[in-house]
């Protein structure tokens, strides 16, 4: 008889494996729920769970790695004499119910996991020390049952599960647990789900080997993804072609573009961060002392913004400096430097478009913005706002700042698909939200964040405020671009009407904010230092050091304190933000430039100096919110912002 084209069980196998956890003694107990069901679809196919292993543990403290002989086993087997299609099932864990009494489960970090396959009596590792907030409602593993399989396959899998040794538990301020809530509240609850049917699966990508093979899958003749050199993949191609390498940490949004050898991969953010002169000379960094502006923003300033850093990022990365003339040859490495933040060098630029043109590259935002080489004596490479490399006097102009870092080798995927709508995650970074309990000035800068239906980031947080910044422009009922002047002086705050940005803002547009999130607003000191020399911390400081950050310095005396200010020349976001420039987009700092003239940025995301009182352009307004506003809902990305209340 002719077989039918049918869809392959749809199989569910639910097993909770509830543990208690005491401070003196622990017993886990693997319960099995519901029934082991198997159905029979078109005669032979089928796949079969069975159980044939329940878990006690007794004794069991927090440890460094799993006991050899506690593990909870369970068999697929099947049959698949379908000739056109292999049966897929996956292994997925996901929290299982809650506990009778105790009411307290275990924190997703602290609980390990280990699968492995036993093959011929030998255990062949899938998942090794992983915690289940790598694993949560994630693919744990994926097989198939071929076509054309005639005899009947047994596969059988062990998992193993622990308490990490890395937890403490303890009456001090920095235990994760105290003795009480340990011995009498803390659970853990896990489900492991097997499910099948014809569908191809694919493990998501957890680490720098599995991104690499997705990598080269998505390579076509027609959409070309990457370029080898030297055991280096460098990630190549178009916009279009290129829509896999996003990655969602410390609240901003990276970009892939390399993955090493030693398993390490360098990330650069998807948008220019702020902007800055590069610094007095084409020296990034000689010493602390004669160190460049861009070299102590990134690694003062953005990198105080990374969330747990050093568990991450390679802090002694090294980069190649090295001055350079030519578009497409790879630099010698004659000037190399070491430093946990830097810039993508020309050469690595160069990579990717390789594959395509510098116009049509996926790293082209459409703002300008600074690469790592000297050009020459007086010049330092930088992409122009339309994709193609030129070189800058690093004496007179600012340009862009997109940090780039290696993540560590070890660092795990834990979420996400790579999209921009839905960026990879990585273990270690901060954790999700409670809603209406976590408070917004616990987050991370970049965080996106509705206030009253217009999207705004988290730029820091400032005596113990939450500053936001407005993502978009003032804009009329038409939704055009409101073009007022600064104010009548230098100073924001002297504008006395409508006609100047600092009167408009704390007045008409203040008051035309509603209510309930007009309560949420509190005054804020926005920082007025003159920066005569282009160095960003004379925007901030009173005296602009080499050796003393933005963070630790004696603040300027220069401020102005109010409701609604401006973004300040060197700060977190003060530079175009979204998918490309427009000339006519022209938006004001807070910052003087001189006694007559006040910083502006440009659509192409240049900086210029302008009249305060005689040059029109629009405004992206920055904000102070309470130390009691919490997040309601949300993530915090860019498409599911963070919703607040008081």
């Amino acid at each position: 008889m002719k077989r039918k084209k049918v869809l392959i069980i749809g199989v569910v196998i639910t097993v909770i494996l509830l543990f208690t956890v005491g401070i003196t003694y622990a017993a886990f107990n693997y319960n099995r729920t519901g029934t082991n069901n198997s159905q029979l679809v078109a005669g032979d196919i089928y796949m079969h769970y069975n159980e044939t292993n329940e878990l006690t543990i007794t004794n069991a403290m927090p440890q460094s790695t799993y006991t050899e002989n506690n593990y909870f086993e369970f068999t697929i087997d099947g049959k698949n004499t379908y000739t056109e299609q292999d049966i897929w099932y996956e292994i997925v864990l996901s929290h299982g119910d809650n506990h009778e009494t105790r009411t307290e489960r275990l924190r997703d970090d602290l609980l390990k996991f280990r699968l492995v396959e036993v093959v011929d009596g030998i255990e062949e590792e899938l998942v090794t020390n992983q915690s289940y907030d790598d694993l949560t409602n994630q693919r744990i593993w994926v097989d198939t049952i071929p076509r054309n399989t005639n005899t009947e396959i047994i596969k059988t899998y062990r998992l193993y599960m622990w308490v990490s040794d890395s937890i403490r538990i303890g009456n001090t301020t920095d235990a994760d647990y105290d003795v009480d809530t340990w011995n009498t509240d803390v659970y853990a609850s896990v489900k492991v789900n097997v499910t099948g049917d014809f569908n191809e699966k694919n493990l998501p990508v957890r680490n720098s080997s599995d991104f690499k093979e997705l990598v080269v899958s998505n390579n076509t003749e027609t959409c070309p993804t990457y370029v080898e050199e030297d055991g280096i993949t460098y990630i190549s191609g178009t916009k279009d072609c290129i829509d896999f390498n996003y990655v969602w940490y410390s609240g901003k949004l990276w970009r892939i573009t390399a993955i090493y050898p030693d398993g390490t991969m360098k990330m650069i953010t998807d948008d220019a961060i702020t902007i800055i002169r590069y610094g007095s000379n084409v020296n990034f960094y000689t010493d602390e002392s004669n160190s460049s502006y861009m070299y102590q923003w990134l690694n003062e300033d953005f990198l105080s913004t990374l969330y747990n850093y050093e568990n991450i990022i390679v802090t002694d990365a090294r980069w190649n400096a090295t001055q350079t003339s030519n578009v497409s040859t790879k630099q010698a490495e004659t000037t190399m430097v070491t430093a946990p933040v830097w810039l993508l060098n020309r050469y690595e630029y160069y990579k990717s478009y390789q594959n395509t043109s510098s116009s049509n590259g996926y790293l082209n935002i459409g703002y300008s913005w600074w690469l790592l080489n000297p050009y020459s004596s007086s010049d330092v490479w930088y992409v122009y706002y339309i994709g193609y490399a030129d070189s800058y006097y690093t004496s007179i102009y600012a340009s862009g700042a997109r940090p780039s870092i290696n993540l560590q080798s070890g660092i795990t995927i834990n979420g996400g698909t790579g999209t921009s709508d839905d960026p990879y995650t990585i273990s270690g970074d901060k954790g999700t939200v409670t809603a209406n309990t976590t408070f917004l000035n616990t987050r991370q800068s970049g965080e996106y964040v509705n206030f009253d239906g217009d999207l705004y980031r988290i730029v820091g947080i400032e005596n113990n405020t939450t500053k936001l910044n407005k993502m978009d422009y003032v804009r009329d009922e038409s939704d055009a671009v409101i073009e007022k002047n600064f104010s009548s002086s230098t100073t924001f705050g002297s504008g006395d009407s409508d006609t100047y940005w600092d009167y408009y803002l704390n007045n008409t547009w203040y008051n035309s904010i509603t209510q309930n999130y007009k309560n949420m607003l509190v005054e804020g000191t926005y920082y007025l230092g003159t920066t005569s020399s282009r160095n960003y911390k004379e925007s901030i400081c009173a005296t602009a050091s080499n050796t003393v950050t933005t963070a630790d310095c004696e603040k300027t005396t220069s401020t102005w304190i109010g409701y609604v200010g401006l973004p300040r020349y060197g700060e977190m976001f003060a530079s175009q933000q979204g998918s490309g420039s427009s000339s006519s987009e022209y938006m004001w700092l807070i910052t003087p430039d001189s006694s007559s003239s006040v910083w502006c940025v440009a659509g192409n995301s240049y900086p210029h100096s302008s009249s305060p009182s005689s040059s029109a352009y629009g405004a992206r307004p920055s904000i102070n919110l309470s130390s009691a506003v919490k997040i309601t809902g949300g993530t915090g990305l860019k498409n599911v912002p963070f919703e607040i209340s008081l």
